[in-house]
């Protein structure tokens, strides 16, 4: 008899990911699209487009399900996309329902980050513990919180917006319209985006000469050979981390975080919160940490993993 076979869609900012999932976790095959996001019609017409050629050319055994892990804030009761602000998506779509009608199967929506902690629960970390944040951080922040177990939604599945934790009230106007965010911050995005607009008063930074090319790995490295300019945005981006870490260990006691995404991927920055985060919480919580350790699962599938995951858990959702 042959396994199961799950089929997720990770939507990204730029590009969608379409796969067949076993259930064991084995990614039977994948293709890569590229998001048009011109407007919330385009958006929703990529993610069509995409799933429509995937299943076309699919020539394995029929898909129990569909997962789709989608930026922003979703309803997976209704199976609706509410908001994004990294997409178009401005009023709420009901995404499941037409999708669930075109192939006659179950179909699920949650948070990206949401489901790629699932994968996480399933096939990583949650391997062997039932209590651990994952933490993502890349064009973004956010992290994912499992204890006893269970996913923790929140009221209304908004839990896990690690970014808009304010730590710096004094700080840099965020996207989401407030001050002293974490994701402007520390995540790729927002160290970026800070060297696009304070770089002029630093003409000697050696960033002038990557500015075309430049990646947040860049800007560690630099602050590595003593660029003043580099070392000022990476102690912010240290001492605003290790402070919102700190927070959500005295606050959740967890015994493992994990992280991903590209901004952590070199382990520069969580080197340099590391010690912090052990060493500042109060001594029975920070005696549970066992450690803070990079997810097992590969960063470029996490999302498709995570995905298809939904579809294995569409019964836990309340």
């Amino acid at each position: 008899m042959s396994e199961s076979v799950f089929i997720g869609v990770d939507v990204g900012a730029t590009k969608i990911l379409v796969g067949a999932v076993t259930e064991a976790g084995s990614i039977l095959s994948s293709r890569r699209f590229k998001m048009e996001h011109e407007t919330q019609a385009a958006t929703l017409q990529s993610i069509h487009r995409s799933l429509e050629s995937f299943m076309r050319d699919w020539e394995g055994a029929a898909p129990q399900s569909i997962g789709i892990g989608l930026v922003g804030q979703i309803d997976p009761e209704t199976g609706t996309w509410l908001e994004a602000m990294n997409l178009p998506i401005k009023s709420p779509v009901p995404l499941a329902g037409p999708i669930r009608d075109q192939y006659g199967i179950p179909v699920m929506l949650d948070n990206d980050v949401h489901a790629a902690t699932l994968a996480e629960q399933r096939w990583g970390i949650g391997m062997q513990s039932k209590d651990f944040i994952y933490l993502n951080i890349g064009t973004g922040v956010s992290a994912g919180m499992v204890f006893g177990g269970q996913l923790v939604r929140g009221a209304h599945n908004y839990a896990g917006e690690l970014g808009h934790m304010v730590v710096k009230p004094d700080s840099f106007l965020c996207p989401c319209g407030r001050r002293g965010c974490l994701e402007p911050l520390v995540s790729g995005g927002g160290l970026l985006a800070r060297v696009q607009n304070e770089l002029v008063n630093y003409p000697n930074s050696r960033l002038h000469f990557l500015q075309d090319s430049l990646t947040s790995h860049q800007i560690f490295t630099a602050a590595d050979t003593g660029d003043p300019f580099a070392e000022k945005i990476t102690e912010d981006a240290v001492g605003a981390l290790s402070i919102a870490l700190t927070n959500l260990v005295n606050l959740l006691n967890p015994e493992w975080i994990v992280y991903g995404g590209g901004t952590l991927s070199d382990g520069w920055l969580i080197e340099h919160v590391r010690e912090y985060v052990k060493g500042m919480p109060l001594t029975m919580i920070r005696q549970s940490l066992k450690g803070i350790i990079p997810s097992k699962l590969n960063p470029e599938y996490v999302g498709l993993l995570g995905a298809a995951c939904l579809a294995l858990h569409a019964g836990d959702v309340r």
